[in-house]
């Protein structure tokens, strides 16, 4: 049986199938109705392209559900970094 155009499953591979097995499991997956649509590969740009336009059109209940939490680590972070800063002049 070939594997993706090979007659052995990789090692690294945890589920190996062969063609007639992959498309029997989609022909299931259809009668069963769920729905299946294969992973395209996306390339660098193009990850970081979507996710540019997904940050730029979130509605301000989502901007808020980001901004609140972050300003909360901000202020901690600041207020660590501040407390270091006076104990550094303090004891130089």
């Amino acid at each position: 049986m070939d594997y993706a155009g090979e007659n052995y499953c990789p090692q690294e591979y945890e589920v190996c199938l062969t063609s007639d097995e992959y498309y029997e499991l989609i022909e299931t997956m259809t009668e069963a109705g769920i729905e299946w649509e294969a992973a395209a590969e996306v390339s660098d740009a193009q990850a970081i392209t979507d996710f540019t336009w997904q940050i730029l059109f979130l509605t301000p209940w989502e901007l808020a559900y980001i901004a609140l939490p972050m300003s909360v680590l901000a202020f901690y972070g600041l207020s660590i970094y501040a407390a270091f800063k006076y104990l550094q002049r303090k004891f130089s």
